[in-house]
């Protein structure tokens, strides 16, 4: 028996599960509505069905115990008195014989007990009752009495008061009072239960299949909630589609009728259902007729369909207004968020883009806490000095803000746990983008404090001796070659870009870029993408920023080629002769092996045209020993730029110096002449 239960609530669990658009098995990423601003400034996210029917009606001031699931809480059938636990048992045990009329004697008698003595079992009693009832109208006041006698006190432990609202809903389907049912179980649903959002979701289903029980049904303002709710929250279900060629499918049909209704009770989500399902005369229709914030998010998409951007900035800001902060669209098995509030905030930083309010556009991707988001305007967009401006702004911000979005990554910010809060993400990209622009010092104060503190500090000390090291080609090099060292070991931590082309917030695990590419695709369930026609999602001026805010290196972990220009650059302060010279080299390379293979090829020939044989094992750009610069030292061997400099100094030194004596030389001839 427990396992058939479960079995059936899998089941029932998965045909609740709302049909959305499919990707290949991968990464779970968390939302972003940056990147692809067509799909989200055109799609309407589809509600959670579960949420919304969770308003039909208004929550009781004291809710029943819910119990629901496969498995009954252990002791829940014991701890009455003696008397009671006797009959009781003794009349399941009847129901379970299928001796149903002993079984409904000892129910009674429980009942029948003076109240002291039956606290445990009555609501039992009356339930079941109510299952082996012989009439409709009995059955009905056997499951409303459980919930009275609950209301008064009885104990409840099998969640019975809660389950009499489904057994009731049930009798009134088996009669035909749709609308009757739709009411219970909507109670039932505002005091917690799934079992009722599962039971309103199979009537929506059936109402939507029989037209005859849906106009009946619609005459009713809660039916017609419920099947606006339904159109607009689960428009996408495989089970619209008609086999029938050239037919409307269901979707359409349903949304006709509800159109139908003079009056309807929730408009607002019949103009949703209608943009999904991109019929955009009826969304124009029905979004008007309620001022909710689901209307005004509606009125925003059809302002922007007819170019009408400041509109809809105007009814997004309406809709970020009245839907609550708190709400989340996710069904279970999600693990990030979907808050609508959020999402809306996600549109407005696209339009502030579109327009090139980009600092609003940076508080409003905060707003939608979507760090991929957030990460993108303030490392690509903002200037330096604007997302100082903007760190600081923030600096006193709550460290819980955003929470369950930013520091609950699939990866942490370390490849498993949680990462740093919010906070603690924009100080360390604002440090990591100084760093990137030659601004190490400034970067410091934002590295404080963190685990990546020390080797901030070492990279900047290593860049700065080498700074200051204009006398000593060696200490310069072997300072450059320090720093090329941390570049490479840990430059994802100290100047890598948390967007493209690195993608730090994944730890650099994905290409989130070709990602994106392989996932959006065009398909069917994308209608009203179209209907944004040929509006420009970008702006020059957002172009121009893009290109100028850009890392030193395109390659992905582009830190590798910095590593690779400071040994690079170590190598240059040498002579080519060195065994330091050619091991610099041969790190340089390697820095580079994975992501500028052409660099590696050009690193060869240069060693072959300059450098010595070096002897040993070693493989060029793989396998390389450490530069020797105590060994360089003590030869005082001269790199090629002093040895250019002697020459030179010696060369036109002795030009000067032989100036005059040509001119004695000729002044002696001339008086000799003379």
């Amino acid at each position: 028996m427990p396992l058939r239960n479960l079995l059936v609530c899998l089941v029932v669990l998965a045909s609740f599960a709302p049909v959305r658009r499919a990707r290949a098995c991968g990464p779970d990423f968390p939302p972003e509505l940056l990147h692809n601003r067509a799909a989200t400034l055109a799609e309407l996210p589809d509600g959670l069905f579960a949420h919304e029917v969770a308003l039909l009606v208004p929550k009781p001031a004291e809710a029943f115990p819910v119990v629901e699931g496969p498995n009954e809480p252990e002791g829940a059938r014991v701890g009455g008195g003696t008397r009671e636990t006797e009959l009781y048992q003794s009349g399941a045990q009847a129901f379970h014989e299928k001796r149903w009329e002993d079984a409904r004697a000892r129910f009674l008698e429980v009942l029948a007990l003076p109240a002291e003595e039956r606290r445990r079992f009555s609501p039992f009693a009356a339930f079941m009752l109510g299952r082996t009832a012989g009439s409709t109208q009995e059955a009905r006041q056997r499951f409303a009495e459980v919930r009275e006698l609950v209301r008064q006190g009885f104990e409840d432990p099998l969640g019975l008061a809660l389950a009499s609202l489904g057994e009731e809903a049930r009798v009134l389907l088996d009669e035909g009072d749709d609308v009757g049912a739709i009411q219970l179980y909507a109670e039932q649903v505002a005091h917690g239960s799934t079992n009722g959002v599962i039971s309103l979701l199979q009537v929506s289903r059936a109402l939507a299949f029989d037209e005859a029980r849906l106009r009946r049904a619609l005459q009713a303002p809660l039916a017609q909630r419920l099947l606006t709710t339904y159109a607009w929250t689960r428009g996408q279900e495989l089970s619209w589609t008609d086999p029938e060629a050239g037919t409307p499918s269901r979707l359409a049909r349903l949304l006709e009728e509800l159109a139908s209704v003079p009056g309807l009770a929730g408009a607002d989500r019949l103009a949703a259902g209608a943009w999904r399902a991109g019929r955009f005369e009826l969304a124009e229709r029905f979004a008007g007729q309620e001022q909710t914030p689901l209307a005004s998010w509606v009125k925003a998409k059809l302002a922007l369909r007819r170019g009408d951007k400041s509109a809809a900035e105007q009814y997004l800001a309406e809709a970020a207004r009245g839907i609550p902060e708190a709400d989340d669209w996710r069904v279970e098995d999600e693990p990030h968020p979907r808050r609508p509030r959020a999402h809306v905030e996600g549109e407005r930083a696209a339009l502030a883009l579109m327009r090139g309010d980009f600092f609003q556009a940076a508080e409003l991707s905060l707003a939608s806490c979507s760090w991929p988001d957030i990460a993108y305007v303030a490392e690509r967009v903002l200037t330096v000095d604007e997302l100082q401006r903007f760190v600081a702004a923030h600096a006193s911000d709550p460290k819980d803000r955003c929470q369950a979005e930013i520091r609950f990554f699939p990866w942490g910010y370390e490849g498993n746990g949680e990462g740093p809060g919010l906070n603690e993400r924009l100080r360390l990209l604002l440090g990591k983008r100084l760093m990137r622009s030659g601004r190490g010092q400034e970067a410091l104060d934002y590295f404080r404090g963190t685990k990546w503190e020390e080797f901030a500090r070492q990279y900047v000390d290593a860049l700065e001796r080498a700074r200051g090291a204009w006398w000593d080609s060696v200490t310069r090099a072997q300072a450059l070659y320090s720093a090329a060292k941390l570049a490479r070991a840990h430059g994802m931590e100290l100047m890598g870009t948390e967007a493209a082309p690195d993608w730090s917030w994944t730890y650099g695990d994905f290409d989130v870029g070709a990602w994106h590419r392989e996932v959006d695709q065009p398909d069917e369930s994308t209608l009203a993408r179209a209907a944004l026609g040929d509006i420009p999602l970008t702006t020059q001026a957002e172009q121009e920023r893009l290109a100028a805010h850009g890392p030193p290196h395109s390659p992905r972990f582009h830190y590798r080629s910095t590593a690779a220009d400071l040994a690079e650059q170590a190598a240059e302060q040498l002579h080519p002769r060195s065994q330091a010279y050619a091991m610099l080299l041969c790190h340089a390379a390697r820095f580079a092996s994975s992501t500028e293979p052409e660099r590696v090829q050009r690193l060869w020939r240069t060693y072959v045209q300059k450098g010595a044989l070096i002897e040993g094992y070693w493989s060029f750009g793989q396998s390389c020993p450490e530069p020797d610069f105590e060994r360089l030292r003590n030869q005082k061997v001269a790199p090629p730029w002093k040895a250019w400099r002697l020459r030179t100094v010696v060369t036109v030194g002795g030009g000067i110096m032989l100036l005059p004596l040509a001119g004695a030389v000729l002044l002696v001839r001339r008086k000799r002449k003379e």
